[in-house]
């Protein structure tokens, strides 16, 4: 799934990834439980000690860049920012929490989830593929899903 953001002037911007085939009736209460907790993130770059891509997943939604909550690269070209979930998700919605001033740093920014197969785990990229010189930057990212069962072929001699 790729997602595009242009001109992104709210504080939060919700992202629902349910395709036309999922019902909202299917979902379970662990669809509004925020994986993203158990995650860890990393950047193509930071701006140390307050940028950190950790910030992100945080739990604090705060939108105010001296408060150490927010996450953000230098200013380079084709910055990114990833989640990696430790398993396969599946992914119902993303909430991502803007900085109060400095909002067109999300303009353009690209979402793309996907699956790794080996280890299985879950990724959520947000990303700027402009060749123009940005930085990326905003103070929290929630995704809301559950997980996948993971079935494991077996072979059983007798």
């Amino acid at each position: 799934v790729e997602i595009r953001l242009d001109m992104v002037d709210d504080i939060i911007c919700n992202i629902s990834t349910l395709n036309d085939n999922t019902h909202p009736a299917l979902l379970t209460s662990e669809s509004r439980i925020n994986v993203a907790l158990s995650g860890t993130a990393i950047q193509s770059s930071s701006t140390l000690p307050m940028g950190k891509a950790e910030n992100a997943i945080d739990g604090n939604s705060d939108p105010v860049w001296e408060h150490y909550s927010c996450s953000s690269t230098v200013y380079q070209v084709k910055p990114w920012w990833r989640l990696e979930l430790p398993g396969v998700y599946r992914v119902s919605e993303i909430q991502v929490t803007n900085r109060i001033v400095s909002r067109e740093r999300l303009d353009g920014v690209e979402i793309a989830i996907g699956n790794s197969l080996t280890p299985s785990k879950t990724f959520i990229n947000l990303h700027k593929s402009s060749e123009i010189t940005d930085a990326l930057t905003f103070c929290e990212v929630k995704v809301y899903g559950g997980r996948y069962p993971v079935h494991h072929n077996m072979i059983i001699k007798v």
